[in-house]
């Protein structure tokens, strides 16, 4: 398309974004918004899995997070609940030429529970709670903290008298591009782990 044909059917203010398809290359997916189409589906086959939830749900899939986590405030202050799990993904950054120290997380190593980034630290009972179903479970999975960048939890852990909040991160390579790849068996040890968690999880698990 030329120019001129751009400024003819594009104002400013327009949301634009590349045409790119979902690819399965080998025990990966890739494609561009896996931050964060991957955590509305981990979301939405945990649901379809989850038979007898121990506690009431409410699903949210929030917008403007990249942007001052804009939903994910209206939604937890209109939900005002007990305990807030974010569904995100997270850096993993283990390709060649990178130090140990920038993995953070790795493609194929599990669910990522994470721990703190740059804008919240996890309740500290709800990370052990998720970290000890995923070892009983034999769930694979990997403790995350993230130096730079936040997640929903970070606004859901302040809302009205203050949330118990806590991450279950995807690894992803390449965030923020349209090439973003997860791991297939990390999604899957994500909705596990989640479906786990929903069937026994009670509010009052993570009072003082």
């Amino acid at each position: 398309m030329l120019g001129g044909q751009v400024k003819e059917q594009v104002e400013i203010g327009d949301f634009v974004t590349m045409d790119r398809t979902l690819e399965v290359v080998g025990d990966c997916v890739i494609s561009k918004a896996l931050d964060d189409r991957s955590g509305v589906f981990v979301m939405l086959e945990a649901l379809r899995r989850i038979k007898n939830p121990s506690a009431t749900i409410y699903a949210v899939a929030t917008v403007q997070e990249e942007v001052g986590l804009r939903g994910a405030m209206t939604a937890a202050y209109s939900v005002d609940a007990d305990i807030a799990i974010a569904l995100d993904t997270t850096l993993a950054v283990e390709m060649p030429g990178s130090g140990e120290h920038e993995a953070v997380t790795r493609l194929g190593e599990g669910v990522a529970i994470k721990i703190m980034d740059s804008g919240h630290i996890a309740h500290p009972k709800l990370v052990r709670h998720l970290r000890d179903i995923a070892r009983r479970e034999n769930i694979p999975h990997q403790m995350e903290v993230l130096p730079a960048g936040s997640t929903d939890a970070a606004a859901m852990q302040k809302a009205r008298r203050g949330v118990a909040s806590a991450t279950l991160s995807l690894p992803s390579r390449y965030v923020h591009t349209v090439n973003e790849m997860v791991a297939l068996r990390d999604i899957q040890a994500d909705i596990d782990l989640l479906v786990a968690y929903l069937g026994e999880v009670q509010p009052e698990d993570y009072r003082y």
